[in-house]
């Protein structure tokens, strides 16, 4: 007897599913199913049906039957484990999981979700064991490479493997699934755990010794994260900074006497993308500039000549002290293969901006704290970044702000087709992608002051293939000019940086929907004492600071013992130059505390629906574990004040409009 309905059949009912013709073919099943009682395909597809349209409770039913069916149908359990997992009852759902794997081995998706329910009961280290399982299965698995990437955030790992390593280099080399920012710390603290590494960054007898040169080059190319790290993201730790400084001095000096000029190349290629990166943040010695100036003629001569003489070393050492873009001689450049990565980053990239900046939306900003603002930017986009953590798909509002655990009324929101969204203040675009890639059906308008930041995001949106979004030059004050009005609005990092905070949140509000939800950053007046006591003591115009001043103003906080200044160096953004800059010398800077953000919400008529950070979440209800706990300012003002370093990074919180 056949239990089954036919190909056809089963292809019209597929088709009805992704379509998401949910009723039609609900209706289509129950008839078929007359004909087909056992069918185990029907009742799958029902089930999935079901859960689509959130009624759990039957699609729990459907896939209930198939296992009485067909008691070794692993996907029956897999589907439960869903299910379980989204209705709150993990144990069920960790149970299913193991079902499925006893039933089909290979099902990676199931290990990658145990990894999953492993993190949020904050065991990263059984986490990371199911993801790796995962990928042992099927490598080119995005996802549990992602999730491996968000453990690695927290999680400090005290011994090295090769598997380990592998799977670290595969994350940062992948594309839309990681912030290399949010990993650097712990993957340097990683680095650090093998010997041979300690010992070659932290011994500065070697590199004054020139006859080793060749010999720590091709040590320092064995280790492939830091390699692969000094390409995409600056490097957090000022042992390491010290020992780049000298190896790039080294090979300077050392160019022509260099035997391995491969590996070397190879080296230099790398620093160079290093130190563009960081914006050229590492000082360069007297010595050093005549010596550039030496080389450079040198490599003029080869140009003119048309010798070769180890053309691309010498231009990729140039390329570490200054990006090839200022080289008068970059045109001549542009198409030597060896280093056609150089040639992208420091010439082809920044010229794409240059045409982009001239195609822009730009209304006039009037200001007089504004302007100056703008000035810093212009000079310093915040911040350079090279990859970026993308939703794998866009959710609908409801799921996504539910997901968040924000407390906010829906009825409004779940009437909305199409989702307006401001992001206010995108910088160099990080956080307005990542929007354009988050809710479903919106359309992202992203403002900022300066031109340079917007022409770098649109480069970035351009790349990624992301259109849902439109970059305007514009102020905040000005927002009610664009005669349009929001669903969302997003304000990370920005507000405090205006000449009057509260008027310019109060913008933002007059362009917010009634029952709209706002996410709002702002500086933590607590978390940052430290900062405020070192800017009080700079006596100098921030806007007028130059690059020079910056590096030396920086070297002073290393060489400083100052508990406060100390702390800087453990930031990122001490880092690079406009990070810096807009960690410690920004023209303009407010703090908060979180009872001024409570009567600013109140005057504004807003509603507190919850801080963004999961993280800061967890931790928070290790304290305090009443239902309506994180929703209450109150409490949050006692966390910090018993724990000052929590906001380090701003308060992250949303808000409803009512």
């Amino acid at each position: 007897m056949n239990y089954e309905p036919d190909k056809k059949i089963a292809e019209e009912l597929l088709s009805y599913f992704n379509l998401k013709r949910y009723s039609e073919l609900i209706n289509k099943i129950t008839i078929i199913q007359l004909k087909f009682p056992q069918s185990v395909f029907l009742l799958n597809i029902l089930g999935s049906t079901y859960f689509e349209l959130g009624n759990n409770e039957k699609a729990i039913k459907s896939f209930e039957k198939i296992i009485k069916i067909n008691p070794s149908f692993a996907d029956a359990y897999y589907n439960l484990g869903i299910i379980y997992k989204v209705t709150g009852n993990t144990d069920k759902s960790f149970d299913c999981y193991i079902k499925c794997i006893n039933l089909n081995p290979k099902k990676f998706e199931a290990y990658n979700n145990l990894g999953n329910i492993y993190r949020d009961r904050n065991n990263l280290e059984k986490a990371i064991e199911y993801y790796f399982d995962s990928l042992k299965i099927n490598p080119k698995y995005s996802v549990a490479l992602q999730n491996f990437g968000v453990c690695l955030q927290n999680y400090k790992f005290n011994k090295r493997s090769e598997l380990i390593d592998n799977h670290i280099v595969t994350l940062l080399e992948s594309n839309k699934i990681l912030r290399p920012v949010d990993v650097v710390h712990n993957l340097i603290d990683y680095l650090y755990l093998d010997p041979n590494f300690k010992l070659i960054i932290d011994d500065k007898k070697d590199l004054k010794n020139n006859r080793n040169l060749d010999q720590i080059i091709k040590k320092i190319l064995d280790f492939k994260i830091l390699i692969t790290l000094l390409k995409i993201t600056p490097i957090t730790n000022i042992k390491i900074e010290f020992f780049l400084r000298n190896l790039r001095y080294k090979i300077l000096i050392n160019l022509f006497e260099i035997k391995n000029k491969k590996d070397a190349l190879i080296l230099m290629k790398t620093m160079a993308t290093q130190c563009f990166i960081n914006e050229y943040i590492y000082p360069v010695k007297i010595e050093e500039k005549e010596l550039l100036k030496s080389i450079e003629n040198k490599l003029l001569t080869y140009l003119e000549t048309n010798k070769k003489n180890d053309i691309e070393l010498i231009i990729a050492c140039l390329a570490a002290y200054k990006t090839l873009g200022l080289y008068k001689w970059s045109d001549r450049i542009i198409n030597l293969e060896e280093i056609s990565e150089l040639v992208t980053q420091q010439i082809t990239e920044p010229n794409k901006e240059r045409i982009l900046k001239k195609q822009l939306i730009s209304k006039n900003i009037n200001n007089s704290i504004s302007l100056n603002v703008m000035k810093q930017y212009e000079k310093n986009p915040y911040p350079r970044w090279s990859k970026i953590a993308l939703n794998r798909q866009q959710k609908n509002i409801i799921e996504f702000f539910q997901n968040l655990n924000l407390k906010f009324e829906k009825a409004k929101l779940k009437e909305l087709k199409n989702i307006n969204v401001l992001v206010a203040g995108c910088g160099t675009g990080q956080h307005a992608l990542t929007t354009a890639r988050k809710y479903e059906n919106s359309f992202i308008t992203a403002l900022d002051l300066s031109l340079s930041s917007l022409s770098y995001a649109k480069r970035k949106a351009d790349e990624l293939q992301i259109n849902n979004i439109e970059f305007i030059q514009m102020d905040i004050l000005d927002i009610q000019k664009l005669n349009k009005t929001f669903d969302i609005i997003e304000s990370v990092g920005v507000l405090h940086h205006m000449e009057n905070p509260l008027l310019g949140w109060e913008n933002l509000y007059k362009v917010l929907n009634q029952d709209g939800l706002m996410m709002i950053g702002l500086y933590s007046e607590i978390a940052r004492k430290h900062i405020k006591k070192i800017r009080d003591k700079i006596k100098v115009n921030y806007l007028n600071l130059t690059d020079e001043d910056i590096k030396n103003l920086r070297d002073e906080i290393i060489k400083s013992k100052n508990k406060d200044k100390k702390i800087l160096t453990y930031s990122s953004d001490f880092y690079s130059l406009s990070t810096i800059r807009d960690l410690l010398l920004h023209v303009k800077e407010h703090t908060f505390n979180i009872n001024q953000i409570k009567n600013i919400l109140k005057k504004l008529n807003l509603q507190f629906c919850g801080f963004e950070d999961r993280e800061l979440i967890n931790l928070f209800n290790k304290y305090y574990n009443g239902k309506e706990d994180i929703y209450n300012l109150e409490i949050w003002n006692d966390f910090e004040l018993k724990n000052p370093r929590i906001f380090a990074n701003m308060y992250q919180f949303w808000c409803q409009k009512t």
